[in-house]
């Protein structure tokens, strides 16, 4: 680069004398660090992570941190890639709040440096709910949703492997006048057989074609689990479409599955893969897994819990096939468990924990992560009875890491922390001209960076530290908290709530907001406090609400999250409940959940309302997800309309919640609602969007996050106002009519 000024004329002689400082000058160096520091905003804001597929852990990943536990945790995974017999067993994963538990679990789900697994991470537990059904419908919602692991859906990777075997398997199967009848065009496919064309040719496509699906992984992608063609590419390089690769695939199933149940379920679900991967038609296979696997012509009608636990063995043996390892990980069990601080903590967490090893016993080849305080594990294990214990605490022994039988996360020492302040101020101090002159952790000195790292217990508590130190030393005292700073400020609850120890405004803020002000201070909370509060939980909703929506986009996720939707639908009642949200005259009174009934797992299950009007007597409504396509949509109807048939009366009201893409009541559906519409019941039926059901699916999330956010001890505040806000379309379409009242 040229000089940026002229060379300065000769120096006359005499006494040298100091040239006073130009207007226009550069500004010292610390200056500029601080300029670009103030406009890029508070890097430290937000300071943990909401949940397994928040996409901040990326943005601030360390490999270094905790890599001895990460490598760990990825051999017991491997213990099941490797050898699919392997008895399924539980791993805790133990830190103090804020230890970097949820950052942990997001570097397996997504990390690079593994193969694929399919990591199960429910946001929600149905306490109510047999435990096996429960974690069923949470692999069913993990299969077909549009969430994503290391950069592909479950769907995608489970079906690419699957596809590829029963393929080979077909094409081996093939004589040689079936090999040209596959490649020969339709019409010619007699003549040439007769004459004899094309045999050739016809035999070294197919065994090209073997050759190249049975091959290794020649290149992988980002995520490490693809191969660098995929079935639908291979097939179009031999000219073979996948419409007659598909017919082969099933006509194969049908010669080699048998019939009894498990024959039956598997040749559904080999064939709804065929269907998904081949023709890109995902709707057969999530129609089974909701609502065909209950319908198959069995000699003696199995229960409810034989059903569950006849998929599941069907599914799982998918998976172990494959090599596939399925990984149950339960994350912020405190908060998962215990949603509702009234509930009794130790009859939850019994029953949690019995049917974890109750899963363990019935479904070989699980592998659960458990990541949870310290605190709450030693609390609750050892009152659990003896055999739930010994399952629980039984070692695992992984080649190349010893025996396994608790991981607890410490505190990182110095230079690991040094290495998060470094990744976390990265991005910004890049873009400085003078960027190699300037400190990798600059605004910080080295000695603030070990004090800090040597005095606070846990990871997000040093964070939060560095949040306060950045703030102070970048904008200064006049740097109010909880209002807007400049370069952003404030953006996440997280970092609302992260001042708030350090804030008796704040403090004062979230007390009124909560509804129960501090009697400590006469002061009236500043306005701008509550505002900001209500406006990092609703920035957090509509976050959660996007990431909601993109797993039910997919065809056929809707349906298979069916169960995961009513869980979402009952928690978003029970808050709606205990906030005092009011729709027009109607409050609600009472909230079931969800009540499980009958026979089918999938349809049978409700949440029950009881909404009230002034003095009147209470209205107990039903609440259902009608989520049935196809064959499945008279079955749905039919179990949910026999809720009426309860004795004592469970409900006066059914409401039906169905897509509004398919409001249509024909055939046997219409036949059904109108022999119900004679017995004088009072049902009706409401056309859901998209957004309204990914924000019953979010819900569970956004609670959990919001509560996460804030201080421990400190109540949520009041969300009456927020959902209202949110809400006012599907509150309307879950109550009483308003014009009712």
């Amino acid at each position: 680069m040229g000089a940026a000024w002229p060379p300065p004329p000769p120096r006359p002689p005499g006494p040298r004398r100091e040239r006073p400082k130009s207007a226009v000058a550069s500004p010292p160096l610390t200056h500029r660090p601080h300029d670009q520091l103030r406009r890029a905003g508070n890097p430290f804001r937000i300071y943990f992570a909401r949940h397994p597929d928040d996409d901040v852990c990326a943005r601030y990943h360390v490999p270094e941190l905790f890599a001895t536990e990460r490598q760990q945790l990825l051999g017991v995974v491997d213990l099941y890639r490797y050898d699919p017999t392997t008895h399924s067993e539980v791993v805790p994963i133990l830190g103090n709040k804020g230890a970097g538990k949820t950052h942990l679990l997001y570097s397996i789900k997504h990390g690079s440096d593994a193969g694929c697994q399919l990591l199960v991470t429910p946001g929600t537990y149905q306490k109510d709910a047999d435990f096996l059904e429960y974690l069923l419908f949470q692999i069913i919602d993990t299969l077909l949703g549009g969430g994503q692991q290391k950069g592909a859906r479950p769907i995608e990777f489970v079906g690419d492997e699957l596809v590829r075997t029963l393929l080979i398997d077909a094409l081996n199967a093939l004589s040689a006048e079936q090999r040209l009848d596959l490649f020969a065009l339709p019409s010619l496919g007699r003549w040439a057989r007769k004459l004899g064309l094309g045999s050739s040719q016809a035999q070294e496509r197919t065994q090209w074609l073997l050759e190249t699906l049975a091959a290794p992984p020649r290149a992988t992608n980002h995520a490490g689990m693809y191969r660098s063609s995929s079935v639908v590419q291979s097939l179009q390089e031999v000219n073979l479409s996948p419409e007659r690769a598909c017919e082969l695939v099933c006509r194969r199933v049908e010669q080699t599955q048998g019939h009894n149940t498990a024959g039956l379920m598997r040749r559904h679900i080999y064939q709804g893969f065929a269907k998904a991967v081949l023709l890109g038609d995902e709707t057969e296979l999530a129609n089974f897994l909701t609502f065909g696997f209950a319908e198959l012509e069995y000699r003696v009608r199995p229960t409810r819990q034989d059903l569950v636990l006849a998929l599941a063995k069907a599914l799982m043996e998918v998976f172990l096939r494959l090599r596939i390892p399925v990984v149950v990980a339960f994350d912020q069990l405190e908060d998962l468990l215990l949603a509702r601080r009234s509930d009794d903590a130790h009859r939850v967490a019994e029953a949690f924990f019995a049917g974890i090893v109750q899963a363990m016993h019935q479904l070989p080849g699980l592998c659960f992560l458990i990541f949870a305080e310290r605190g709450l594990w030693n609390r609750f294990v050892p009152s659990l009875d003896g055999y739930i214990q010994d399952r629980l605490n039984n070692p695992v022994h992984v080649p190349g890491h010893g025996t396994i039988k608790a991981l607890r996360l410490e505190a990182p020492p110095p230079p690991l922390v040094r290495r998060v302040v470094e990744a976390r101020l990265r991005p910004t101090l890049q873009e400085l001209p003078d960027a190699a002159d300037v400190s990798p952790i600059f605004p910080f000195t080295e000695e603030q960076v070990t004090r800090i790292a040597r005095t606070e217990p846990t990871l997000r508590d040093m964070l939060q530290q560095f949040r306060h130190l950045f703030d102070h030393l970048v904008y200064g005292a006049e740097q109010e908290v909880g209002l807007p700073s400049a370069g952003g400020g404030p953006s996440t609850l997280a970092e609302l709530s992260a001042a708030a120890p350090a804030s008796a405004a704040l403090e004062r803020a979230a007390s009124e907001v909560a509804g129960s002000p501090s009697a400590a201070s006469p002061t009236a909370t500043p306005p701008a406090a509550s505002a900001a509060l209500r406006r990092q939980l609703s920035d957090l909703w509509d976050q959660e609400h996007r990431a909601g929506r993109r797993k039910l986009e997919p065809d056929g996720a809707l349906t298979g999250a069916t169960r995961e939707l009513q869980a979402g639908l009952g928690s978003f009642l029970q808050v709606c409940h205990e906030h005092g949200v009011k729709v027009g005259p109607w409050r609600l009174q009472h909230v079931v959940p969800e009540l499980c009934f009958g026979d089918h797992p999938t349809y049978g299950a409700l949440t029950i309302a009881h909404w009230v009007c002034k003095d009147g007597q209470p209205w107990k409504v039903g609440i259902g997800l009608f989520l049935g396509r196809g064959n499945g949509k008279p079955k749905d109807l039919e179990i949910k309309l026999a809720a009426f048939d309860a004795e004592p009366p469970i409900i006066d009201h059914l409401i039906l919640l169905r897509p509004e893409d398919d409001l249509s009541i024909t055939g046997k559906s219409k036949t059904l609602w109108q022999a119900a519409e004679r017995q004088g019941r009072h049902a009706r039926l409401e056309a859901v969007s998209l957004d309204n059901f990914a924000v019953l699916y979010s819900f569970p999330r956004w609670l959990a996050a919001a509560t996460e956010a804030l201080p421990d001890g400190q109540p949520l505040p009041n969300l009456a106002d927020l959902i209202q806000e949110k809400c006012e379309k599907l509150l309307e379409q879950v109550c009483m009519p308003v014009q009712g009242g």
